[in-house]
Protein backbone atom coordinates (compact mmCIF):
# COMPACT_ATOMS: atom_id res chain seq x y z
CA UNK A 1 0.00 0.00 0.00
CA UNK A 2 1.33 3.42 -0.97
CA UNK A 3 1.43 6.22 1.57
CA UNK A 4 -2.23 7.25 2.02
CA UNK A 5 -3.50 10.78 1.60
CA UNK A 6 -5.96 10.53 4.50
CA UNK A 7 -5.90 8.90 7.90
CA UNK A 8 -9.30 8.36 9.50
CA UNK A 9 -9.11 8.15 13.30
CA UNK A 10 -12.03 6.42 15.05
CA UNK A 11 -12.00 6.35 18.88
CA UNK A 12 -14.15 3.51 20.21
CA UNK A 13 -15.49 2.64 23.63
CA UNK A 14 -17.81 -0.36 23.98
CA UNK A 15 -20.69 0.13 21.46
CA UNK A 16 -19.52 -2.26 18.73
CA UNK A 17 -22.74 -2.46 16.68
CA UNK A 18 -22.54 1.17 15.47
CA UNK A 19 -18.76 0.83 15.13
CA UNK A 20 -19.13 -2.12 12.75
CA UNK A 21 -21.54 -0.15 10.58
CA UNK A 22 -19.23 2.89 10.62
CA UNK A 23 -16.27 0.77 9.51
CA UNK A 24 -18.40 -0.80 6.79
CA UNK A 25 -19.30 2.67 5.49
CA UNK A 26 -15.63 3.64 5.51
CA UNK A 27 -14.85 0.57 3.41
CA UNK A 28 -17.37 1.84 0.81
CA UNK A 29 -15.80 5.23 0.11
CA UNK A 30 -15.60 6.53 -3.46
CA UNK A 31 -11.97 7.47 -2.78
CA UNK A 32 -9.51 4.81 -3.90
CA UNK A 33 -8.98 2.40 -1.01
CA UNK A 34 -5.21 2.82 -1.13
CA UNK A 35 -5.63 6.59 -0.72
CA UNK A 36 -6.81 6.34 2.88
CA UNK A 37 -6.28 4.31 6.02
CA UNK A 38 -8.45 3.83 9.09
CA UNK A 39 -7.03 3.71 12.61
CA UNK A 40 -9.43 2.46 15.29
CA UNK A 41 -8.41 3.17 18.88
CA UNK A 42 -10.16 0.96 21.41
CA UNK A 43 -10.26 3.16 24.50
CA UNK A 44 -10.46 0.52 27.22
CA UNK A 45 -13.62 -1.21 26.02
CA UNK A 46 -14.83 -4.17 28.07
CA UNK A 47 -14.68 -6.56 26.44
CA UNK A 48 -12.16 -5.33 23.84
CA UNK A 49 -13.69 -4.57 20.45
CA UNK A 50 -11.19 -6.69 18.54
CA UNK A 51 -13.39 -9.79 18.17
CA UNK A 52 -16.31 -7.76 16.82
CA UNK A 53 -14.39 -5.93 14.11
CA UNK A 54 -11.85 -8.57 13.06
CA UNK A 55 -13.24 -8.70 9.52
CA UNK A 56 -12.37 -5.02 8.97
CA UNK A 57 -8.88 -5.02 10.49
CA UNK A 58 -6.20 -6.07 8.02
CA UNK A 59 -3.22 -4.25 9.56
CA UNK A 60 -2.74 -2.16 6.43
CA UNK A 61 -5.90 -0.38 5.32
CA UNK A 62 -7.43 -0.61 8.79
CA UNK A 63 -5.41 -0.89 11.99
CA UNK A 64 -6.53 -1.41 15.57
CA UNK A 65 -4.81 0.06 18.62
CA UNK A 66 -5.91 -0.33 22.23
CA UNK A 67 -5.71 1.50 25.55
CA UNK A 68 -5.84 -1.00 28.42
CA UNK A 69 -7.95 1.49 30.39
CA UNK A 70 -10.33 4.19 29.24
CA UNK A 71 -8.39 7.46 28.92
CA UNK A 72 -11.01 9.60 27.16
CA UNK A 73 -11.69 10.68 23.60
CA UNK A 74 -8.81 13.18 23.47
CA UNK A 75 -6.19 10.61 24.39
CA UNK A 76 -7.68 8.06 21.98
CA UNK A 77 -7.61 10.48 19.07
CA UNK A 78 -4.05 11.52 19.90
CA UNK A 79 -3.00 7.86 19.91
CA UNK A 80 -4.48 7.38 16.46
CA UNK A 81 -3.02 10.60 15.09
CA UNK A 82 0.44 9.67 16.36
CA UNK A 83 0.63 6.67 14.01
CA UNK A 84 -1.13 8.36 11.08
CA UNK A 85 0.58 8.16 7.68
CA UNK A 86 -1.80 10.48 5.85
CA UNK A 87 -1.29 14.23 5.47
CA UNK A 88 -4.96 14.84 6.31
CA UNK A 89 -6.54 13.65 9.54
CA UNK A 90 -10.27 12.97 9.60
CA UNK A 91 -11.80 12.30 13.01
CA UNK A 92 -14.98 10.23 12.92
CA UNK A 93 -16.97 9.06 15.93
CA UNK A 94 -17.63 5.34 16.22
CA UNK A 95 -21.35 5.90 15.57
CA UNK A 96 -21.00 8.15 12.49
CA UNK A 97 -22.20 6.41 9.34
CA UNK A 98 -20.17 7.85 6.47
CA UNK A 99 -21.46 8.90 3.05
CA UNK A 100 -19.45 7.31 0.22
CA UNK A 101 -18.08 10.73 -0.78
CA UNK A 102 -17.16 11.79 2.76
CA UNK A 103 -13.38 11.52 2.47
CA UNK A 104 -13.23 13.07 -1.00
CA UNK A 105 -15.24 16.01 0.38
CA UNK A 106 -12.75 16.43 3.22
CA UNK A 107 -9.90 16.47 0.71
CA UNK A 108 -11.72 19.01 -1.46
CA UNK A 109 -12.29 21.29 1.55
CA UNK A 110 -8.51 21.73 1.88
CA UNK A 111 -8.07 22.91 -1.71
CA UNK A 112 -7.50 26.59 -0.90
CA UNK A 113 -5.22 26.10 2.09
CA UNK A 114 -5.24 24.47 5.51
CA UNK A 115 -8.56 24.65 7.34
CA UNK A 116 -10.24 22.86 10.21
CA UNK A 117 -13.36 21.23 8.77
CA UNK A 118 -16.64 20.51 10.48
CA UNK A 119 -18.64 18.16 8.28
CA UNK A 120 -22.39 17.74 7.84
CA UNK A 121 -23.98 15.45 10.44
CA UNK A 122 -27.61 14.41 10.16
CA UNK A 123 -29.52 13.25 13.23
CA UNK A 124 -26.97 14.49 15.72
CA UNK A 125 -27.55 13.33 19.34
CA UNK A 126 -30.86 11.52 18.79
CA UNK A 127 -31.94 8.46 20.75
CA UNK A 128 -33.53 5.46 19.01
CA UNK A 129 -37.00 6.39 20.27
CA UNK A 130 -36.66 10.00 19.09
CA UNK A 131 -35.40 8.78 15.72
CA UNK A 132 -38.40 6.50 15.31
CA UNK A 133 -40.75 9.33 16.22
CA UNK A 134 -39.24 11.79 13.77
CA UNK A 135 -38.14 9.57 10.90
CA UNK A 136 -39.85 6.21 11.30
CA UNK A 137 -38.55 2.74 12.10
CA UNK A 138 -37.77 1.54 8.57
CA UNK A 139 -34.05 2.34 8.61
CA UNK A 140 -31.36 -0.30 8.09
CA UNK A 141 -28.06 1.37 9.00
CA UNK A 142 -26.25 -1.78 7.91
CA UNK A 143 -27.23 -0.95 4.32
CA UNK A 144 -25.17 2.16 3.68
CA UNK A 145 -26.46 2.88 0.18
CA UNK A 146 -30.11 2.50 1.16
CA UNK A 147 -29.63 4.63 4.28
CA UNK A 148 -28.24 7.54 2.33
CA UNK A 149 -31.00 7.25 -0.24
CA UNK A 150 -33.51 7.63 2.59
CA UNK A 151 -31.42 10.47 3.97
CA UNK A 152 -31.81 12.42 0.72
CA UNK A 153 -35.58 12.06 0.96
CA UNK A 154 -35.73 13.20 4.63
CA UNK A 155 -35.57 17.00 4.92
CA UNK A 156 -35.66 16.85 8.73
CA UNK A 157 -32.13 15.39 8.68
CA UNK A 158 -30.82 18.71 7.40
CA UNK A 159 -27.87 19.99 9.42
CA UNK A 160 -28.58 23.57 10.62
CA UNK A 161 -24.86 24.29 10.48
CA UNK A 162 -25.36 24.62 6.72
CA UNK A 163 -26.88 28.05 7.25
CA UNK A 164 -25.23 28.89 10.55
CA UNK A 165 -21.71 28.62 9.14
CA UNK A 166 -22.52 29.93 5.68
CA UNK A 167 -20.32 32.96 6.26
CA UNK A 168 -17.31 33.28 8.57
CA UNK A 169 -18.02 34.81 11.95
CA UNK A 170 -16.19 35.15 15.28
CA UNK A 171 -16.03 31.95 17.33
CA UNK A 172 -16.48 29.59 14.36
CA UNK A 173 -13.71 27.55 16.01
CA UNK A 174 -16.40 26.45 18.49
CA UNK A 175 -17.90 24.29 15.70
CA UNK A 176 -14.88 22.05 15.23
CA UNK A 177 -16.90 19.01 16.30
CA UNK A 178 -15.11 15.69 16.00
CA UNK A 179 -18.19 13.65 15.26
CA UNK A 180 -17.06 14.47 11.72
CA UNK A 181 -14.05 16.77 11.44
CA UNK A 182 -10.82 17.10 9.48
CA UNK A 183 -7.53 18.97 9.78
CA UNK A 184 -4.11 18.73 8.10
CA UNK A 185 -1.78 16.61 10.20
CA UNK A 186 0.90 19.30 10.05
CA UNK A 187 -1.48 21.81 11.67
CA UNK A 188 -2.64 19.24 14.23
CA UNK A 189 0.94 18.46 15.21
CA UNK A 190 1.89 22.13 15.31
CA UNK A 191 -0.66 22.92 18.04
CA UNK A 192 0.07 19.71 19.95
CA UNK A 193 -3.07 17.68 19.28
CA UNK A 194 -5.96 17.32 21.70
CA UNK A 195 -5.75 18.38 25.33
CA UNK A 196 -6.21 15.17 27.33
CA UNK A 197 -7.19 17.00 30.54
CA UNK A 198 -10.88 17.01 29.63
CA UNK A 199 -13.24 14.64 31.39
CA UNK A 200 -14.17 11.78 29.03
CA UNK A 201 -15.31 14.03 26.16
CA UNK A 202 -17.00 17.35 25.60
CA UNK A 203 -15.31 20.68 24.71
CA UNK A 204 -12.01 18.98 23.89
CA UNK A 205 -12.69 19.37 20.18
CA UNK A 206 -13.65 23.05 20.25
CA UNK A 207 -10.58 23.74 22.40
CA UNK A 208 -8.45 22.28 19.61
CA UNK A 209 -10.42 24.39 17.11
CA UNK A 210 -9.54 27.48 19.15
CA UNK A 211 -5.81 26.70 19.11
CA UNK A 212 -5.97 26.04 15.38
CA UNK A 213 -7.70 29.40 14.85
CA UNK A 214 -4.92 31.13 16.79
CA UNK A 215 -2.34 29.90 14.28
CA UNK A 216 -4.46 30.97 11.33
CA UNK A 217 -6.31 27.71 10.60
CA UNK A 218 -10.02 28.65 10.61
CA UNK A 219 -12.94 26.30 11.08
CA UNK A 220 -15.17 25.97 8.02
CA UNK A 221 -18.25 23.92 7.26
CA UNK A 222 -18.15 21.27 4.51
CA UNK A 223 -21.76 20.39 3.60
CA UNK A 224 -20.62 17.66 1.19
CA UNK A 225 -18.73 15.79 3.95
CA UNK A 226 -21.82 13.94 5.19
CA UNK A 227 -22.33 11.56 8.09
CA UNK A 228 -25.45 10.26 9.79
CA UNK A 229 -25.23 10.01 13.55
CA UNK A 230 -26.58 6.57 14.34
CA UNK A 231 -29.09 6.90 17.19
CA UNK A 232 -28.20 5.38 20.54
CA UNK A 233 -29.31 5.66 24.13
CA UNK A 234 -27.73 8.56 25.97
CA UNK A 235 -28.09 10.57 29.15
CA UNK A 236 -28.14 14.08 27.72
CA UNK A 237 -28.44 15.63 31.16
CA UNK A 238 -25.16 14.02 32.24
CA UNK A 239 -23.50 15.13 29.00
CA UNK A 240 -24.62 18.74 29.41
CA UNK A 241 -23.33 18.89 32.98
CA UNK A 242 -20.01 17.33 31.90
CA UNK A 243 -19.65 19.90 29.13
CA UNK A 244 -20.14 22.72 31.63
CA UNK A 245 -17.44 21.23 33.87
CA UNK A 246 -15.07 20.85 30.94
CA UNK A 247 -15.59 24.48 29.99
CA UNK A 248 -13.76 25.45 33.17
CA UNK A 249 -10.63 24.13 31.47
CA UNK A 250 -11.31 26.33 28.44
CA UNK A 251 -11.79 29.50 30.47
CA UNK A 252 -8.80 28.68 32.67
CA UNK A 253 -6.50 28.21 29.71
CA UNK A 254 -7.85 31.13 27.65
CA UNK A 255 -9.35 33.79 29.94
CA UNK A 256 -10.75 36.21 27.36
CA UNK A 257 -14.21 37.46 26.52
CA UNK A 258 -14.45 35.43 23.31
CA UNK A 259 -13.95 32.12 25.09
CA UNK A 260 -16.13 33.31 27.99
CA UNK A 261 -18.96 34.07 25.57
CA UNK A 262 -18.79 30.58 24.05
CA UNK A 263 -18.73 28.91 27.47
CA UNK A 264 -21.12 31.15 29.36
CA UNK A 265 -23.80 31.71 26.76
CA UNK A 266 -24.34 29.38 23.82
CA UNK A 267 -22.05 28.24 21.04
CA UNK A 268 -24.49 29.18 18.27
CA UNK A 269 -25.54 32.53 19.73
CA UNK A 270 -22.03 33.46 20.83
CA UNK A 271 -21.04 34.06 17.20
CA UNK A 272 -23.23 37.16 17.24
CA UNK A 273 -22.59 38.06 20.86
CA UNK A 274 -18.78 38.08 20.71
CA UNK A 275 -18.49 41.31 18.64
CA UNK A 276 -20.78 43.17 21.07
CA UNK A 277 -18.84 41.91 24.10
CA UNK A 278 -15.50 42.83 22.56
CA UNK A 279 -16.81 46.28 21.61
CA UNK A 280 -18.02 46.80 25.18
CA UNK A 281 -14.64 45.80 26.61
CA UNK A 282 -12.79 48.09 24.22
CA UNK A 283 -14.73 51.20 25.24
CA UNK A 284 -14.72 50.59 29.01
CA UNK A 285 -12.98 53.31 31.00
CA UNK A 286 -11.51 52.62 34.41
CA UNK A 287 -13.19 55.60 36.07
CA UNK A 288 -16.59 53.89 35.73
CA UNK A 289 -15.43 50.79 37.59
CA UNK A 290 -12.49 51.78 39.81
CA UNK A 291 -11.97 51.91 43.58
CA UNK A 292 -11.36 55.66 43.86
CA UNK A 293 -13.63 56.17 46.92
CA UNK A 294 -13.17 52.82 48.58
CA UNK A 295 -11.17 54.47 51.37
CA UNK A 296 -14.33 56.37 52.33
CA UNK A 297 -15.59 53.10 53.82
CA UNK A 298 -12.99 52.51 56.59
CA UNK A 299 -14.78 49.47 58.04
CA UNK A 300 -14.54 47.72 54.68
CA UNK A 301 -10.92 48.78 54.23
CA UNK A 302 -10.10 47.19 57.57
CA UNK A 303 -11.89 44.04 56.51
CA UNK A 304 -9.95 43.92 53.23
CA UNK A 305 -6.67 44.49 55.03
CA UNK A 306 -7.18 41.29 56.99
CA UNK A 307 -9.00 39.20 54.39
CA UNK A 308 -7.71 36.03 52.81
CA UNK A 309 -7.68 35.62 49.02
CA UNK A 310 -9.66 38.48 47.45
CA UNK A 311 -11.27 38.55 44.01
CA UNK A 312 -11.95 42.04 42.66
CA UNK A 313 -14.51 42.31 39.87
CA UNK A 314 -13.88 45.75 38.41
CA UNK A 315 -10.89 48.02 37.88
CA UNK A 316 -8.18 48.03 40.60
CA UNK A 317 -7.38 51.69 39.97
CA UNK A 318 -7.58 53.59 43.25
CA UNK A 319 -7.24 50.50 45.43
CA UNK A 320 -6.08 51.69 48.89
CA UNK A 321 -2.29 51.74 49.08
CA UNK A 322 -2.24 50.37 52.63
CA UNK A 323 -4.28 47.30 51.67
CA UNK A 324 -2.69 44.25 50.03
CA UNK A 325 -3.67 44.18 46.35
CA UNK A 326 -6.42 41.78 45.28
CA UNK A 327 -5.20 38.26 44.57
CA UNK A 328 -7.14 38.28 41.27
CA UNK A 329 -8.73 41.04 39.21
CA UNK A 330 -11.59 40.24 36.83
CA UNK A 331 -12.10 43.10 34.40
CA UNK A 332 -12.34 42.88 30.59
CA UNK A 333 -10.23 45.94 29.85
CA UNK A 334 -6.46 46.26 30.22
CA UNK A 335 -5.22 46.60 33.79
CA UNK A 336 -1.94 46.17 35.58
CA UNK A 337 -2.37 43.27 37.96
CA UNK A 338 -0.32 40.20 38.73
CA UNK A 339 -3.34 37.96 38.21
CA UNK A 340 -5.72 39.49 35.68
CA UNK A 341 -8.76 37.78 34.16
CA UNK A 342 -9.94 39.87 31.16
CA UNK A 343 -13.51 38.56 31.47
CA UNK A 344 -16.98 39.98 32.01
CA UNK A 345 -17.37 37.79 35.08
CA UNK A 346 -20.17 35.48 33.93
CA UNK A 347 -17.76 32.51 33.89
CA UNK A 348 -14.69 32.41 36.13
CA UNK A 349 -11.79 29.93 36.00
CA UNK A 350 -11.99 29.42 39.76
CA UNK A 351 -12.75 26.51 42.02
CA UNK A 352 -15.82 26.70 44.23
CA UNK A 353 -15.19 29.04 47.19
CA UNK A 354 -11.58 29.59 46.09
CA UNK A 355 -11.61 33.16 47.45
CA UNK A 356 -12.54 34.31 50.90
CA UNK A 357 -13.98 37.55 49.61
CA UNK A 358 -15.30 38.81 46.31
CA UNK A 359 -15.62 42.58 45.83
CA UNK A 360 -17.62 44.06 42.95
CA UNK A 361 -17.14 47.75 42.17
CA UNK A 362 -19.57 50.07 40.36
CA UNK A 363 -18.59 48.01 37.32
CA UNK A 364 -21.88 46.21 37.98
CA UNK A 365 -23.83 49.23 36.70
CA UNK A 366 -22.82 48.47 33.10
CA UNK A 367 -25.00 45.34 32.94
CA UNK A 368 -28.71 44.62 32.59
CA UNK A 369 -30.18 42.80 35.57
CA UNK A 370 -30.16 39.38 33.92
CA UNK A 371 -26.42 39.46 33.24
CA UNK A 372 -25.67 41.17 36.55
CA UNK A 373 -27.47 38.35 38.34
CA UNK A 374 -25.27 35.85 36.51
CA UNK A 375 -22.16 37.76 37.61
CA UNK A 376 -23.41 37.82 41.21
CA UNK A 377 -24.12 34.09 41.06
CA UNK A 378 -20.72 33.20 39.62
CA UNK A 379 -18.96 35.44 42.15
CA UNK A 380 -20.78 33.62 44.92
CA UNK A 381 -19.73 30.25 43.50
CA UNK A 382 -16.08 31.33 43.50
CA UNK A 383 -16.11 33.27 46.80
CA UNK A 384 -17.17 32.49 50.35
CA UNK A 385 -18.59 36.01 50.68
CA UNK A 386 -19.47 38.65 48.09
CA UNK A 387 -19.61 42.40 48.70
CA UNK A 388 -21.11 44.80 46.16
CA UNK A 389 -20.00 48.43 46.28
CA UNK A 390 -22.02 51.48 45.30
CA UNK A 391 -20.65 54.96 44.69
CA UNK A 392 -17.00 54.01 45.14
CA UNK A 393 -15.93 54.61 41.52
CA UNK A 394 -14.86 57.97 40.08
CA UNK A 395 -17.68 58.26 37.54
CA UNK A 396 -20.24 55.44 37.81
CA UNK A 397 -22.44 55.11 34.72
CA UNK A 398 -26.10 56.06 34.98
CA UNK A 399 -27.49 53.11 33.04
CA UNK A 400 -26.41 49.74 31.61
CA UNK A 401 -24.54 49.75 28.32
CA UNK A 402 -27.25 49.90 25.64
CA UNK A 403 -25.51 48.01 22.82
CA UNK A 404 -24.30 45.25 25.12
CA UNK A 405 -27.72 45.04 26.74
CA UNK A 406 -29.45 44.61 23.38
CA UNK A 407 -27.04 41.86 22.37
CA UNK A 408 -27.43 40.06 25.67
CA UNK A 409 -31.22 40.32 25.50
CA UNK A 410 -31.10 38.57 22.13
CA UNK A 411 -28.45 35.95 22.80
CA UNK A 412 -28.26 35.27 26.54
CA UNK A 413 -30.39 32.14 26.38
CA UNK A 414 -28.10 29.10 26.47
CA UNK A 415 -29.81 25.84 25.61
CA UNK A 416 -28.41 24.24 28.76
CA UNK A 417 -30.10 26.62 31.23
CA UNK A 418 -32.80 24.00 31.81
CA UNK A 419 -30.17 21.64 33.22
CA UNK A 420 -27.75 24.12 34.80
CA UNK A 421 -29.86 26.73 36.55
CA UNK A 422 -28.96 30.38 35.91
CA UNK A 423 -29.88 33.21 38.25
CA UNK A 424 -31.42 36.00 36.21
CA UNK A 425 -33.23 38.26 38.69
CA UNK A 426 -31.87 40.42 41.47
CA UNK A 427 -34.76 39.09 43.57
CA UNK A 428 -32.71 35.91 43.79
CA UNK A 429 -30.15 37.67 46.02
CA UNK A 430 -30.31 39.14 49.51
CA UNK A 431 -28.54 42.53 49.41
CA UNK A 432 -27.85 43.74 52.95
CA UNK A 433 -26.13 47.04 53.64
CA UNK A 434 -22.87 46.53 55.52
CA UNK A 435 -21.46 50.04 55.52
CA UNK A 436 -22.39 53.55 54.40
CA UNK A 437 -20.79 56.91 54.99
CA UNK A 438 -23.93 58.93 54.31
CA UNK A 439 -22.30 60.64 51.33
CA UNK A 440 -23.17 58.10 48.66
CA UNK A 441 -20.60 55.37 49.25
CA UNK A 442 -22.02 52.03 50.41
CA UNK A 443 -21.18 48.35 50.64
CA UNK A 444 -23.70 45.52 50.48
CA UNK A 445 -23.42 41.88 51.37
CA UNK A 446 -24.71 39.85 48.40
CA UNK A 447 -25.93 36.35 49.16
CA UNK A 448 -28.09 34.12 46.97
CA UNK A 449 -31.41 33.11 48.48
CA UNK A 450 -33.01 29.69 47.95
CA UNK A 451 -34.80 29.67 44.61
CA UNK A 452 -36.33 26.25 44.03
CA UNK A 453 -37.55 25.32 40.56
CA UNK A 454 -40.50 23.08 39.78
CA UNK A 455 -42.00 21.21 36.90
CA UNK A 456 -45.44 22.51 35.96
CA UNK A 457 -46.84 19.14 36.98
CA UNK A 458 -45.57 19.81 40.52
CA UNK A 459 -47.74 22.89 40.97
CA UNK A 460 -50.62 22.47 43.33
CA UNK A 461 -53.65 24.74 43.58
CA UNK A 462 -53.65 26.95 46.64
CA UNK A 463 -57.45 26.89 46.66
CA UNK A 464 -57.65 30.65 46.44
Amino acid sequence: MERPRVTVVVPAHDRTGPLRRTLSSLDQQSLDRDAYEVVVVDDGSTPPVVDDITEFVDGTHTRLLRHDRARGASAARNTGAAVARGDLLVFIDADALCHPDLLQAHIDAQADGPVAVCGFSGGRELTPSTWRLKFGADWDFGDVAATFEQFKATPLLHDPLTELLARPRPADWAFFWTLNAGVPKASFDLVGGFNADFEVKGSEDIELGYRLARIGVPTVFAPAAITIHQPHERNRNVEVVRDRRNEHILVREYPNVEVEAVCSYDIARSRDLVPAVEQFAAKLTADTADCARLSDLPELVTRLRNAGPVLLIGSPEGWPADVPPPDTVCYPSGVTAERHLPLLGTRLPAEDKQYELGVITDYWRHFPDGTLSRIFGEAHRACREVIVLAGVSSSPVDAPDRELGEALAAYDHPYWEFTVSLRRELHQFDLTELASNGRGQSAFSCAPIPWPTLELTDLKSSGR
